[in-house]
């Protein structure tokens, strides 16, 4: 087979995929999502054995919409016996008169797209939980396996599975829809947190690969999705932008050529994408202007994100503005991951031994995963010289650390705080 067509293929399906299983489920409805992933996938298994016979089309995509539209009717006529369809749809899709144009029509460019935000605000809708939210959307938005959730998430495939399984259910007899205005607010709230986390999930992975590219860039898309909408654009939303623009900008030189993790303070900044942090600042001033006179929670990350993009060198970090961020972000975010990346800020502000006691109390009450806050107590028991402390907590961190790569960043970042004790 031609190598070209599975690459080809991988493409378009994180292209396309999340826009027809978007219309897909605007036709069938949110009760048949599966079913609208079947047609989906039995799409793309068809696009495989054709194009193999007869090589890529000029024009693979309008192939495979053409097909997916085809596979669309098929499973309507099969089903319609013993399935419900989409209440306002079901009367045009039970003639055979009108199911053709009414699936051409949800074809089209412009319901596409308004499919594609009614399909975000439903995987972020109100009684599913977090657990829930987060495999739904990397399955039918980001197009993801079970096996790479899994990765993803840390946990099984069954467990994923029963999950997907759980939240399909829980759809059944929603509609489809963009929330009202009264609604909207909270909605948009829910969209922007569980965008954010997808981010943090790739790019803070806690799965066997330091970083999953694919995640941070399709959390970024639908963020742009989302802000691109007139009706839906607010300043949390584009300072959320901001902060995925300037996260991803660093991505590359934040793993190594062995496959490991590079601290802050030891990234080649030449290789950040210049590119996308002037779309970072661009997205901040956005913000900004919109935003009301208390600045709020991704706000004050983009900015802060911002002071670290503009430092030249690590040295040259305005660590005095930050720190003032930081103390604004936990008036917002009394979060423990906040706070203790403001002991961190203090700590190269005001030297370690200021940064301390910060840490010390967060280690007394705050619920981070077991290796955080020795690992933070390394860092800056070494900074400071003291050895023993430095290499107690450094055991600690490395024996409570869930993954190589988080083993390999903390052992880095403590030695070269300590060489001495290296």
């Amino acid at each position: 087979m031609d190598q070209d067509i599975p690459r080809t293929i991988e493409s378009l399906f994180r292209k396309e995929s999340v826009r027809l299983i978007s219309v897909l489920t605007r036709i069938l409805g949110p009760q048949n999502l599966e079913l609208a992933e079947d047609v989906v996938q039995d799409s793309f298994g068809a696009a495989l054995g054709a194009w193999a016979k007869t090589g890529i089309p000029e024009n693979p995509a309008a192939w495979l919409l053409a097909t997916a539209r085809n596979r669309a009717i098929d499973a309507i006529r099969r089903e319609r016996t013993r399935r419900q369809f989409a209440s306002d749809l079901a009367i045009f899709l039970d003639s055979e008169w009108t199911v053709a144009h009414t699936v051409d029509e949800a074809f089209g460019e412009d319901w596409a797209k308004d499919d594609q935000l009614r399909m975000i605000f439903m995987c972020c809708g109100p009684g599913l939980t977090q657990e829930n939210r987060l495999p739904l959307i990397l399955r039918t938005l980001c197009g993801l396996s079970v096996p790479a959730i899994a990765r993803a998430l840390i946990t099984s495939e069954s467990t994923i599975n029963k999950r997907l399984y759980r939240t399909r259910r829980a759809l059944e007899g929603r509609s489809f829809r963009l929330p009202t205005p009264e609604e909207l607010p909270e909605a948009l709230d829910t969209v922007h947190t569980v965008l954010y986390l997808l981010f943090n999930e790739g790019y803070h992975s806690v799965s066997d690969e330091p970083i999953v590219r694919e995640l941070c860039r399709d959390a970024l898309h639908l963020a742009k999705l989302v802000v691109d909408e007139p009706s839906l654009t607010s300043s949390d939303g584009v300072a959320l932008l901001a902060i995925m623009c300037f996260g991803a900008a660093r991505i590359d030189p934040r793993v190594d050529d062995a496959g490991q993790l590079v601290s802050l303070d030891r990234q080649d900044r030449s290789l950040w994408d210049a590119a996308l942090i002037q779309r970072g600042y661009a997205y901040l001033r956005q913000s900004s202007r919109m935003g009301e006179v208390r600045a709020g929670r991704y706000q004050l990350e983009a900015a802060i994100a911002a002071r670290h993009c503009s430092a030249r060198t690590f040295a040259l970090t305005d660590w005095t503005s930050i720190c003032n961020l930081y103390d604004r972000l936990v008036e917002v975010d009394p979060s423990p991951v906040t706070q203790l990346n403001r002991a961190i800020a203090i700590s190269y502000r005001s030297g370690p031994d200021a940064a301390l006691p910060l840490v010390e109390a967060l280690a007394r009450s705050a619920d981070l995963p077991s290796h955080v806050i020795p690992a933070a107590l390394a860092h800056l028991h070494g900074r400071a010289g003291h050895t023993r402390q430095a290499r107690e907590f450094l055991d600690l961190a490395l024996a409570q650390a869930t993954t190589v790569h988080e083993r390999q960043l903390i052992e880095a970042q403590v030695r070269a705080a300590s060489p001495a004790s290296g």
